[in-house]
Parts: structure tokens; C-alpha cells; sequence
């Protein structure tokens, strides 16, 4: 069948900043991760629309150390490049301030990746750091400060790549076009130029894909006439915003391809704000002439295909699906995320159950506490567990939570009473406000927690065969609008405090069919 279109995004929730590398007919993806554990999302495909996602990169403090993260460090962007049957990504991590590279190579089965324990770090001081392989030579861009001024610029070195020491740079090589927070730069050598893709206009609504080229790896680059390549910063109707940080990459048959971060935020009133975060956008790409042409010009969510035949041939016919777990393998689904380290001995699979203790840390604080979760995918979408008779609750409690950040997050929590009944507590913090009340009683054990998404409320709710008690927060409260910062969305999850012990028979995250 012929694909004749598909919908943005193609990885939904929090995945920014996405970087892709075909090897063969499979494509590789990374995205940045910021505080949350594992780091480095991973993802593959062999039809660009449909992913697998793979256990995180990241496992282990030696790659890098996110206890200390805040909120909106940690991995920031990452790129994944391949050569000599070996996987590199490259990536900051803010919570150190350290760039650094770490190396991959294909299991025996084809099917993973196996990463090493050890990094190569690199002595230079900036973020979103690029790969670039020339005749045996490898190349990092980076942006950074240049100056006590506020200047930022795309710089360069060469290194070698085992020891990361610096052979030549950091030299400037472009200063954008003029744009604030030049950034997300990728060197590419096509018709006998180096092209220099980036993005400039912060990560908000100022946001663009720019372009430019030089006749020498080191420079002077020359702006593309047509500047800003792709940008949706003129078209507030567009239902995607915030278009940049991208990638370009040649599928099998040597068609060229896009991908780019984009919101989708949502309109409550006069009032757009986004609750999930910066996402994974595909486009095709025709770089027939001397400067690509990105799709139609118009970062769109719907991408139609009419004009792109030959793109459509390896796209497959895109799912977008429900998240189950009833959690009946040995291992947890790279779905879920914690924050800043493992949760090691408080998290427990066995039986199709998940087991999870809990932690005097609460979402405020900056260390891990119990709390598991996976991303909001979409405005309209639910979240929910089924919990287990054996689920104790002693001097704790248990529910499920949402968290853009340790300053802006809610829950339902219960706990058991003197009287052997449970008590149901609403737990709100948005900035210096926290409420803690109790709001309800439940005569018996709850069954199931639930967090309802919508376009303008969050509503949680706990029930059992025969009672229930909810209540509603406004959804902007966890926005990246109020918040002033676009690094991460809206995570969502089984939350434990205290000596509590949650037994998690099931968990399902489904949008809501309009």
C-alpha cells in the first residue's frame, strides 16, 4: 500500500531535539533526555514512522552523572552519527557541564545496541555538539558563549576521537543569521560544499531551521538566500509551533529527509500553552538545486506526499497506539522514566506485577523519589493503574502524579487511616503555593488511580468497586508557558511515599477519542 500522507508528530510526548542515523534499512534516533533516568532516548525504525523504542543509553554514572540535575538539566541535545560498524552520540549533560562522546556497537542479533560504560569526554565549553567524519578525521561543532556579552556562535574543533584531545579550535565558523541562540549545529558535504544546518530564535515561538555553506570545513559560511529555511514563527494559526533544532539524513534510496522539534500547544481561550512538551517532526526534503527545500515551506501536520512519490516508497502505514503494560517480562519498557537515577531496590518485576516501594523524597526535592512515569502524548488522553490487594500503605501513601517540573507538580495520594479506611488527599505545588488537604474518604482499598488530561484540566481520581473521589487542576499550571522554560513536558506516573509498597497489576495510557 501507498503511503499518500501521515500525521506529526511521528514520536509523541517529550523526544526533542531528535538526531537520525540509517545503518542498512534501519533508522536510529536520539532524543534529549534532561533529568530524567535512563538518559538518551533511543528509538528505531525501518519506515520512519513507526518506532520501537530501545532501552535508553545512559545506564550508568560513568556515562553520566544526573544526580545533582534541577529541573531542565541534564541531557540536553544529543547526535547520533555511525562509522567503521560503530555508533557514536554525542551530547552535553548540563548537571556537570561535561560534552562528551560515548561509543556503541550492534548486539549479535541485530536487534540492540550495546553501549559502553566508559565516556570520552571533550574539553570544550558548549552545548549541542555535532560529529562530523572526513578522511579520517573527526570534527565537533558546538555552540557557545564567545564573549562576557551575551555573544553566542557556532564553533569548531577537530579531536581525536578515542582520547576527545583537541587537535585545532574552537574557531567561530558562524555567528547565524543574526538570530538569538544560534544552535543545534550539523555539517553535512554535499555538491562540493559543507553545509551547516542550525537553528536560531530560542526554542519558544521565535524558533527556525537556518541554513548556510562554505567552500571550506572551516569557514567563511555564506547565509542561504531563502533564510529561514523552516519556521513557523509568522503563522500562529499552524497547529505546530516552535519548529527547529533539526536533522538531515538520506534514506536507501537516497531521498533526503527532515527531522525537526515542534510543539503541538494547545488553545484554551485566547491562551496557547503546551503541556507536552518539544516533539519529533519528519519531513521530505528536495535538494535537487543547490539549497534544500524543506517539504512545502510550511512546517505542517499533516504531510501530504503528492509531491514526494519516491519519498513515500520506504514509509510504512503509521500506528499511533495505546500504551499498555501488564508488565510480564523480565525487564521494564523503555516507556517508563525516573528521575535522575535508577530506583534500584525499590523497583521490583515479577508475576505481571511491578512493585514499588516508597522514598521520603517527594517531586520537590532534587534527588528520586518513587515516582514512575511515562510522557503525556497527547491534549485529550488518559492515565491509569490498577493496583493490587497487596498494595500496603503503613506510615505512606500511593497514587499517581504529573510533573513538568520540582516546582509545578499535582497528584492524589492515599493513605490508611487509624480506623482502617483511606484517606484521599489532593497535592498541588505550583511555585511557592503548595496544598496538601484531605478530600475524601474511601471505606475500602482503591483499585484503580487515573489522571484525565484535557486541553485545559488535569482531573485525578481514585476508585474501588464502589466509591471514588477526584478533582481537578488547570492544566496551564504545568505548562512550559508557565514555567518559562521549554526543555521538558508533562510526565505522568505511579507515585509512593513513605513505607507504602505499591503492587501495579496494570498500566495504560489511551488518548480520548473526540
Amino acid at each position: 500500500m501507498t503511503v499518500t500522507h501521515y500525521t506529526n508528530p511521528i514520536l509523541r510526548g517529550m523526544y526533542p531535539d531528535p538526531s537520525i542515523v540509517r545503518v542498512d534499512n534501519t533508522y536510529y534516533m536520539v532524543n534529549s533526555t534532561f533529568e530524567y533516568f535512563p538518559g538518551i532516548a533511543l528509538s528505531k525504525s525501518t519506515d520512519l514512522l513507526n518506532w520501537t523504542k530501545l532501552p535508553s543509553i545512559i545506564q550508568e554514572k560513568s556515562q553520566a552523572d544526573l544526580e545533582k540535575a534541577q529541573s531542565n538539566e541534564g541531557i540536553f541535545a544529543v547526535c547520533i552519527r555511525y562509522i567503521n560498524e560503530t555508533f557514536y552520540v554525542i551530547t552535553t549533560n548540563f548537571a556537570e557541564f561535561k560534552n562528551f562522546i560515548i561509543a556503541g556497537k550492534l548486539a549479535t542479533d541485530g536487534q540492540s545496541i550495546i553501549w559502553e560504560s566508559k565516556r570520552t569526554e571533550l574539553n570544550i565549553m558548549g552545548i549541542d555538539p555535532d560529529l562530523y567524519f572526513e578522511d579520517g578525521r573527526t570534527y565537533v561543532q558546538f555552540t557557545g558563549y564567545i564573549d562576557d556579552k551575551g555573544t553566542k556562535a557556532i564553533q569548531q574543533v577537530e579531536i581525536e576521537l578515542t582520547t576527545g584531545e583537541i587537535l585545532r579550535g574552537p574557531e567561530v565558523i558562524s555567528f547565524g543569521t543574526g538570530g538569538r541562540d544560534v544552535e543545534g549545529p550539523h555539517i553535512l558535504n554535499q555538491k562540493g560544499y559543507y553545509y551547516l544546518l542550525a537553528a536560531e530564535g530560542g526554542t519558544g515561538i521565535g524558533h527556525m531551521i537556518t541554513m548556510f555553506r562554505s567552500k571550506s570545513l572551516w569557514g567563511p559560511y555564506e547565509s542561504a538566500p531563502t533564510n529561514p529555511l523552516f519556521t513557523n514563527r509568522d503563522r500562529a494559526n499552524q497547529a505546530l509551533q516552535n519548529i527547529g533544532h533539526a536533522d538531515l539524513f538520506q534514506d536507501q534510496h537516497q531521498n533526503w529527509w527532515l527531522t525537526c522539534l515542534g510543539t503541538r500547544p494547545a488553545t484554551v481561550g485566547f491562551v496557547n500553552y503546551t503541556n507536552i512538551g518539544r516533539e519529533t517532526l519528519l519531513y521530505p526534503v528536495d535538494w535537487s538545486d543547490e539549497w534544500p527545500v524543506i517539504y512545502n515551506g510550511v512546517p505542517e501536520e499533516t504531510v501530504s506526499l503528492k509531491d514526494f512519490s519516491e519519498h513515500a516508497k520506504v514509509l510504512g502505514e503509521q500506528q499511533i497506539n495505546a500504551f499498555i503494560d501488564n508488565f510480564e517480562h523480565e525487564q521494564l519498557n523503555p516507556e517508563w522514566i525516573t528521575l535522575r537515577q535508577p530506583l534500584g531496590e525499590r523497583l521490583a518485576l515479577s508475576k505481571n506485577q511491578l512493585t514499588l516501594l516508597g522514598s521520603p523524597f517527594t517531586l520537590s526535592d532534587i534527588a528520586t523519589p518513587s515516582f514512575l512515569s511515562v510522557r503525556q502524548t497527547e491534549h485529550q488522553e488518559v492515565f491509569h493503574i490498577e493496583i493490587s490487594e497487596n498494595s500496603t500503605y503503613q506510615n505512606g501513601s500511593i497514587g499517581v502524579a504529573c510533573m513538568i517540573n520540582n516546582t509545578h507538580h499535582a497528584a492524589i495520594l492515599v493513605s490508611e487511616n487509624e480506623m482502617g479506611s483511606y484517606d484521599v488527599y489532593k497535592a498541588v505545588t505550583i511555585l511557592d503555593l503548595e496544598i496538601n488537604e484531605k478530600i475524601g474518604t474511601l471505606m475500602q482499598k482503591p483499585t484503580t488511580f487515573s489522571l484525565t488530561n484535557t486541553v485545559d484540566a488535569k482531573v485525578f481520581k481514585v476508585s474501588n468497586q464502589n466509591e471514588a473521589v477526584e478533582y481537578s487542576v488547570h492544566a496551564m499550571h504545568f505548562s512550559n508557558e508557565a514555567i518559562a522554560a521549554l526543555n521538558t513536558g508533562d510526565m505522568q506516573g505511579i507515585y509512593v511515599l513513605g513505607d507504602a509498597k505499591a503492587v501495579v497489576t496494570k498500566a495504560m495510557r489511551e488518548t480520548i477519542k473526540e
